[in-house]
């Protein structure tokens, strides 16, 4: 008698437990949901006051090229150096590479295109450029640090990024 009220005890923690979880995952599954929708609602509003005849790519990014580069078009496989800067929405600036925002060009990032060592936009948007290209990117957070952010950008923050391509490096 005392092993299953033993049993029965576990099974009903167990229910109970499980009962709790499915709830916690709901309401922060509807949390989440909600955050991506106050995300998508800044976002829009921000592309109809900015850039109002611009259409997102496929993926969501937006790419707005301010000067056309030369050559030939960037590739995934190819490294490239690209001068940045990177704000959220309301202009607070996350990272740049040094000196950019104030008109100078000391050291650029470099990295491949497609190894996924940068964020999905910036890697998305490389393959839009050539050398010279000058574009503005708006990325939203699926295309960015997603909904847990990066420790710097908080979740469901969509970005806006100025990049200047220095220099390729066509792959092999």
């Amino acid at each position: 008698m005392s092993q299953n009220n033993f049993s029965m005890k576990n099974v009903i923690i167990s229910i109970f437990a499980l009962v709790a979880a499915t709830a916690l995952l709901s309401c922060n599954d509807n949390s989440l949901e909600k955050q991506r929708q106050k995300e998508l609602e800044i976002l829009n509003a921000y592309i109809d006051k900015n850039y109002p005849d611009v259409e997102p790519k496929r993926s969501g990014l937006y790419y707005i090229e301010e000067v056309k580069g030369t050559g030939d078009s960037i590739k995934r496989g190819d490294k490239v150096q690209i001068f940045y800067a990177t704000w959220t929405l309301d202009s607070f600036l996350i990272d740049e590479s040094d000196g950019f925002t104030d008109g100078y060009r000391y050291e650029p990032l470099e990295f491949t295109v497609g190894a996924g060592s940068v964020i999905t936009g910036l890697d998305e948007a490389m393959t839009y450029m050539q050398k010279g290209t000058v574009a503005t990117l708006i990325i939203d957070s699926g295309l960015a640090y997603g909904q847990n952010g990066n420790g710097t950008v908080p979740g469901f923050t969509s970005l806006r990024m100025k990049v200047e391509v220095y220099k390729i490096y066509p792959a092999n």
